[in-house]
């Protein structure tokens, strides 16, 4: 049978099991490994058909959630999805007669369409290939009542066999499994693994099926003006916001109900836009409202002398720094949010965050623990995944700041947690091909395996996703200077360093790090009086460097002193713990150099 010719709703767990398993295969060869974009391209369109939302599937929607469009991409104007899907056909076709030769099943796309079809080319088998659509909602229990076969598709002769279909599901739980199996899972799974010999007991339902819940924002407009010039500014503004907010997609939900409509009851937050005349000019104005207590959580404010000098552009950005104000990880909304009681699943996100600011191996846990039980809960939400990847990396040690990886690991021990990062990261880019903060967590998984080349471009596609979010500049940034290209590093940094307050200090860090190495003094003595309340091995290798630029030789050997006692690594090895957070040898001779230390 084939199936993929029509939007019939979501496919059944089997069916999307071997589906995805075939997938995987495609996206494993050589021709896709080496295009980011046909196989970002694929993935969406597989994804949107399993989850039955191929009537989605339009050039539009390819273009913006599925390759990183802005939302003003033109379908007519720029060809870019039908391209990519003249390439994609090729690429497949390539695949099915090369490397795929001999695959149980077939994905392929018409002419004259994006929804793929899949066909099951095995003929030995004891059951029909027959995908059944289930409820859409996520979480749902019950599925649809199995579609009878069609003659014509029985005598077609596209079939799977049971024990096929059985050990690529058993085989996706086993990864689930052993991911969740590690020496960091929470205790009540840890507890539930039998002794051997054993007979393994069903493991107990989650506490929550409910499905998991992200920030609900409203953008509310409470009437339109009169005026059309003020109203074209007011639509400029709020479109350009909200595709800003949205791309915060492990972050927050957006609501836009129509002008003048009151805001959703069901949301956590709302933020009122207006704009109205003054004496010839205009003002804008912003206020974020907690609907769980009715406070005012912020308010700003923007406007023109004139009517005639305003700028589209200007209003858009505008649009674009207030987003981010508003979304970024430690942003006006996730600062309140630590302060009352978000949603189960922001909590765990946020406390990721957090974990990454303090660099405690504590809190590393405790992250890790409430993300794994968000995906037992429900194993289909991205956001989960992509925070466990790089989580993971602080147990590896390869996140630098870190501490180093917890007592007793071995290498044995220590190449799982990379593998774990992996399973996550791949995860989390299956279920969200366009998500940006899946495409970061593989950049910093690909950088700790040692994949500089790849990580640059998963970092790359993370910012043109969501360029707005500094955590993902920063990481990219970061990256860029580690391997010593500074001019592009820095820039991104101190884009960072000059947005906002409260943030962490591994932004000044990297900030003060690439003016360091490339020779620009005055830039660096801007980043380093922000580290010196950071008293891990970020602020200390800062002093250190500043020590040493000073030719303060009593300073620089407190501070290494200091440094040795924070990592038993450094303290060995010095060159070792630069390899190991990813520094090229270049960069790692710089420092070496002037710290004044010798590999022992």
């Amino acid at each position: 049978m084939t199936e993929g010719d029509g939007d019939h709703g979501r496919l059944d767990e089997r069916a999307a099991v071997i589906i995805r398993a075939e997938l995987a295969r495609v996206l494993a060869s050589d021709a896709f490994r080496a295009a980011p974009q046909l196989s970002a391209f694929l993935t969406f369109i597989v994804e949107r058909t399993i989850e039955g939302r191929a009537a989605e599937l339009k050039g539009y929607t390819i273009a913006v959630e599925g390759l990183g469009r802005p939302a003003d991409f033109n379908p007519q104007i720029d060809p870019i999805v039908r391209v990519e899907a003249g390439r994609l056909r090729r690429a497949l076709a390539q695949y099915y007669t090369g490397e795929g030769q001999g695959s149980p099943v077939l994905i392929s796309m018409p002419v004259g369409g994006y929804v793929p079809v899949f066909e099951v080319l095995d003929s030995e088998i004891a059951t029909e290939w027959v995908p059944v659509p289930v409820a859409p909602d996520r979480g749902a229990a019950a599925e649809a009542p199995p579609t009878a076969a069609k003659p014509a598709d029985r005598a077609a002769g596209r079939r799977w066999t049971v024990a096929m279909a059985s050990a690529l599901f058993l085989g996706l739980l086993a990864l689930g499994s052993w991911y969740l199996s590690t020496p960091e899972a929470p205790t009540e799974l840890a507890s539930a693994r039998p002794a051997a010999g054993e007979k393994a007991a069903s493991p107990p339902p989650p506490e929550n099926t409910a499905p998991l819940q992200l920030f609900r924002v409203a953008i509310v407009m409470p009437a339109m003006p009169p005026d059309a010039r003020l109203a074209e500014v007011l639509r400029r503004f709020t479109d350009v916001l909200v595709d800003a907010l949205a791309r915060f997609d492990d972050l927050v939900t957006i609501r836009v109900p129509p002008p003048g409509a009151a805001a959703p009851a069901d949301v956590d937050y709302v933020f009122e836009v207006s704009v109205q005349a003054v004496d010839g000019g205009f003002e804008g104005l912003g206020r974020l409202r907690s609907v769980r207590d009715g406070r005012i959580v912020w308010t700003a404010s923007s406007g023109r002398p004139s009517l005639d000098h305003w700028q589209d552009a200007d209003v858009g950005e505008l649009a674009r720094r207030v987003a981010t104000r508003l979304m970024e990880p430690f942003g006006i909304i996730p600062a309140d949010a630590r302060q009352a009681a978000p949603p189960p699943a922001v909590r765990c996100i946020l406390q990721a965050f957090d974990a990454r600011r303090t660099m405690r191996a504590d809190d590393r846990q405790a992250a890790q623990a409430c993300l794994e039980k968000l995906v037992v809960q429900d194993p289909g939400f991205y956001p989960a995944w992509a925070h466990l990847a790089i989580i993971a990396l602080g147990e590896h040690g390869s996140d630098f700041g870190w501490e180093d990886p917890l007592p007793g690991s071995a290498d044995g021990a220590d190449k799982a947690s990379l593998d774990r990062a992996l399973a996550a990261a791949l995860t989390a880019i299956r279920l969200a091909p366009s998500g940006a903060r899946a495409s970061q967590a593989m950049m910093k998984v690909q950088l700790a395996r040692g994949s500089i080349d790849e990580a640059i471009q998963k970092g790359q596609w993370a910012l043109t996703r969501n360029p707005y979010d500094p955590d993902i500049m920063t990481d990219l940034g970061a990256l860029y200077v580690l391997r010593g290209r500074f001019t592009e590093g820095l820039p991104l940094l101190q884009r960072v360093a000059g947005a906002g307050v409260g943030r962490p200090f591994r932004y000044d860090f990297y900030a003060f790090l690439g003016a360091y190495l490339s020779g620009a003094r005055i830039v660096s003595e801007n980043y380093v009086a922000m580290l010196a309340a950071d008293h891990g091995p970020l602020g200390l290798l800062a002093q250190a460097l500043r020590a040493a630029a000073d030719h303060d030789e009593a300073g620089l050997a407190r501070a290494r002193a200091q440094l040795r006692e924070k990592s038993s690594l450094f303290d060995k090895d010095p060159r070792a713990y630069f390899t190991r957070k990813g520094f090229s040898e270049e960069v790692a001779n710089q420092i070496l150099a002037a710290l004044e230390l010798e590999k022992r």
